[in-house]
């Protein structure tokens, strides 16, 4: 169990808030796996909502009841919230629970200290009367009870990223095109044809640069959080035309991608936490090889200092790395190796 998940739980061991009581129903927002500790609901019901499909699978494969996004028109007994680091998200999480659970019911909160715990109760105080708060394992947890007048208003804002685009916070860059997609968008032209996909598609943008300046025969979003899947999806609906476009919510990394794809386009997450992870970018790379057909091509952008090439030389009959500017590199990457003896047969034929 995660330090956090200790921490949003410790009400409970500590005697400061009641157990949950058999047969009570609990939200558990932005959830993560609470272990043994889990017991605590063992005659209650949990409803673990979490938009990320990595952490999502791991409650799914824990054996939770889990949900993409929060179920409507339900009213529960007491609420879980697990911030996270977007300051606007949880306070949209926050009143959320608070909507979601009968009034007097028990919402309780939790999060790092470093990632603005104190701050967030400190909000939450102005908004409603905390119940009580305690320090432990590293993080605060902060309750209070469920309120109709409180959190009047609060609601995730929308942004503009770009024109005709919108956003919200958790998702990548939801307040400006970053500047690995725009160096990448300025490479989309009509040679890039036939069945494309966009790994890590975000809110939209590099699909959206797809169906304006591209030749797509079909356009795949593949995207982890849910969220802005379903946003891309809107952000997208204008431009698609006559042009079948699909969301598709998977972990690129771990799960069967659809395809084959002639082309597949991406700006590779490269943060698992705090800290650049190559091994993310390189688990796309392996990724796009599987998902393209013999002949596919795939275009990739990347923080320079990322040590890519042995991944692009391993997965890859070749590629190109054809600009590099404003500490981003831009690269093509043609015809994907097959496993095993495959590529060597092919090799053989031709």
């Amino acid at each position: 169990m995660d330090r956090p998940v200790k921490t949003l739980l410790a009400p409970f061991e500590a005697g400061e808030v009641p157990l949950p009581e058999t047969g009570s129903a609990w939200l558990f927002l932005n959830a993560a796996d609470p272990g043994s500790a889990g017991d605590l609901f063992a005659q209650a019901r949990l409803c673990c909502v979490q938009p990320s499909r990595p952490a999502f699978l791991a409650l799914e494969r824990a054996g939770h009841e889990v949900w993409p996004l929060a179920p409507v028109d339900e009213a529960f007994d007491g609420a879980l919230v697990l911030l996270g680091k977007h300051r606007r998200l949880n306070e949209a999480m926050v009143a959320s629970a608070n909507q979601a659970v009968r009034p007097g019911g028990i919402v309780i909160v939790a999060g790092d200290k470093a990632l603005g715990a104190a701050s967030a109760r400190k909000w939450a105080g102005g908004q409603v009367p905390l119940g009580g708060s305690l320090a432990k394992h590293h993080g605060i947890a902060f309750w209070f009870p469920a309120s109709e007048d409180a959190f009047a208003g609060v609601a995730l804002p929308v942004t503009e990223p770009a024109p005709g685009f919108a956003a919200a916070p958790g998702m990548f860059s939801s307040d400006r095109i970053d500047t690995g997609s725009a160096l990448l968008a300025e490479h989309i032209d009509g040679r890039i044809a036939g069945a494309i996909a966009d790994f890590g598609a975000g809110w939209g943008y590099l699909s959206g640069a797809v169906l304006t300046q591209a030749r797509p025969a079909s356009l795949d979003l593949v995207e982890a959080y849910r969220p802005a899947l379903d946003q891309a999806l809107a952000n997208l609906a204008p431009l698609r035309g006559e042009v079948p476009v699909t969301g598709r919510w998977l972990d690129v990394t771990t799960e069967p991608l659809p395809g084959p794809f002639d082309w597949v386009v991406m700006n590779p997450p490269f943060h698992t936490g705090r800290a650049s992870e190559p091994d993310l970018g390189r688990a796309f790379i392996a990724a796009a090889a599987r998902a393209l057909k013999p002949s596919g091509r795939l275009l990739l952008v990347a923080n320079r200092r990322l040590p890519y090439e042995q991944t692009l030389r391993d997965r890859f009959a070749a590629f190109v790395e054809s600009e590099v500017r404003d500490g981003f590199k831009l690269i093509e990457a043609s015809r994907p190796r097959r496993t095993g003896g495959q590529d060597a047969a092919a090799r053989n034929s031709g």
